[in-house]
C-alpha cells in the first residue's frame, strides 16, 4: 500500500512539473523590440517527438550558419493605415501588422520583386493573416484562407521578363499575380524545450499551408486572362512559384517569456526536419563556415557591361562557387575558386547576356549560401 501511495505521489509530482502552458499576448512583438534569430547549421540533432502533453525536447547546441535581426517599429504607411507595426521581412520587403489584444496579424506587404527590378509594390493581405494569437492553449485549432494581389503595369515589366516568358506576355497592358494561402494551424504539443543550454516552457504550433499563385494578363478592354499554365509550360522554373504548390508543414515553439519563436522547424513531406531558425542568445559560428556578414563581396562595375569583377573578403580556406542566375532561378554560369589568404578576385564575362537583372550567389564547399545579391547588366 505504501508503495502504491509513493507511486501516486511521483505521478502527480511529474504532472505538476509539466503544467499546461497558456500563451498570453505577452509574446506579441511591440514597437522598440529587436528580434534576434540564428539559421541553424544543421537539423541533425532535432527530434520533434510526437504530438502530446508534457513533452521534453532537447535540440542540443545549435550553431548559426547565418543570423537575422528584425527591428519592430511603429507603422506609418499611407496605404496600410490600419497597421500598428512594421517589421522587415527580408532585405527588400517590409510587412505591416495590425495588433489587437488577441491577434498579431499581417495585413500588407510593401517591397520589390526580383522579377521586376526597380518596381516597388504594395500588396494588401485580405483578410489579415494571423501570425500569433492569444490566448493560445494546447489543443487549439484554426483554419484560414487569405490572399494578396499584386498588379504590375506594362511600363514596369522589364524586358527580361518578356524574353523569358515569351508569347505569354506579348502585347499586355498589365500583369496580375494572386496568391491564395490555405492554412490549418493546431497547437499539438506543450512541454519544455532545451536549446543552447537554456530551457523554455513552450507551446508547439503546427502549421500546414498550401499556396496557389496565379498569373493573369490584361490587354485593352478585355478582362484578365489566366496564363498560369502557359507560363509554367514555357518557363519550367516558374513551376516552383506559379500554380498550386505542395503543402508545407512548419512547427513553431512559442514561449511567454520570449518575443522570438524559440525555434521554428520546417519539415519535408515525410515529417523530417529540413531547416530551423532559433532564438539567438550565445549562438556560435559553424565550423568552417563564416557568418553571412563575414563574407563581403564588392562588384564593379555594377551595372556591368562586357566584364565585371567580384572582390570577396572574409573567407576561410576552402573551395567556393560563384553562381549567376536570372531572376527566375535559371543558372547562367558557375565559377569555382579558392581564396588567397581570406580574399579572392573573380572576373566574370557578361558580354553575351541580355540586358536586365541577375542574381549572384556565393557558396562554400559544404553547399551553404553565404550571400546572394543582385547584378545588373546593361548595354
Amino acid at each position: 500500500m505504501l508503495k502504491i501511495f509513493t507511486h501516486l505521489l511521483l505521478l502527480f509530482g511529474t504532472m505538476s512539473a509539466f503544467a499546461q502552458v497558456t500563451l498570453t499576448n505577452a509574446y506579441f512583438p511591440a514597437a522598440g523590440d529587436t528580434l534576434h534569430y540564428g539559421v541553424a547549421d544543421s537539423t541533425f540533432s532535432v527530434d520533434l517527438l510526437t504530438a502530446g502533453a508534457a513533452r521534453q525536447w532537447d535540440f542540443g547546441t545549435q550553431s548559426a550558419a547565418s543570423t537575422r535581426t528584425r527591428v519592430v517599429e511603429m507603422a506609418s504607411d499611407t496605404t496600410f493605415t490600419d497597421a500598428t507595426l512594421a517589421v522587415e521581412i527580408d532585405g527588400t520587403t517590409t510587412g505591416f501588422y495590425r495588433v489587437t489584444e488577441s491577434v498579431y496579424e499581417l495585413i500588407g506587404v510593401r517591397g520589390s520583386l526580383q522579377l521586376f527590378p526597380g518596381y516597388r509594390f504594395a500588396a494588401p493581405v485580405s483578410p489579415g493573416r494571423a501570425i500569433r494569437r492569444a490566448p493560445l492553449n494546447y489543443g487549439d485549432q484554426f483554419s484560414s484562407i487569405t490572399s494578396n494581389v499584386l498588379t504590375v503595369p506594362r511600363d514596369s515589366i522589364p524586358d527580361e521578363a518578356f524574353q523569358l516568358v515569351g508569347d505569354a506576355l506579348n502585347n499586355v497592358d498589365s500583369i496580375r499575380i494572386t496568391s491564395v494561402s490555405n492554412r490549418i494551424d493546431e497547437v499539438d504539443a506543450y512541454g519544455t524545450l532545451t536549446l543552447n543550454g537554456q530551457t523554455y516552457e513552450v507551446l508547439r504550433e503546427r502549421r500546414t499551408e498550401t499556396v496557389n499563385t496565379t498569373i493573369e494578363v490584361k490587354t485593352g478592354f478585355l478582362s484578365y486572362i489566366d496564363v498560369t499554365a502557359l507560363v509554367r509550360a514555357q518557363v519550367p522554373e516558374t513551376a516552383n512559384f506559379f500554380g498550386s504548390q505542395d503543402p508545407t508543414t512548419t512547427y513553431y515553439f512559442w514561449s511567454n517569456s520570449e518575443k522570438e519563436s524559440v525555434a521554428t522547424v520546417t519539415t519535408d513531406e515525410s515529417g523530417t526536419p529540413t531547416g530551423m531558425t532559433f532564438i539567438r542568445g550565445d549562438a556560435t559560428n559553424s565550423v568552417g563556415g563564416p557568418y553571412l556578414a563575414q563574407a563581403q563581396v564588392k562588384v564593379y562595375p555594377n551595372p556591368a557591361r562586357g566584364r565585371t569583377t567580384f572582390e570577396v573578403e572574409g573567407l576561410d580556406p576552402g573551395n567556393y562557387t560563384l553562381t549567376l542566375t536570372n531572376v527566375l532561378g535559371r543558372k547562367i554560369s558557375a565559377t569555382h575558386f579558392r581564396p588567397s589568404g581570406n580574399q579572392a578576385v573573380v572576373p566574370l564575362d557578361v558580354s553575351g547576356l541580355p540586358r536586365g537583372a541577375y542574381l549572384y550567389s556565393l557558396t562554400n564547399e559544404r553547399g551553404r549560401i553565404l550571400t546572394t545579391r543582385r547584378l545588373l547588366v546593361g548595354r
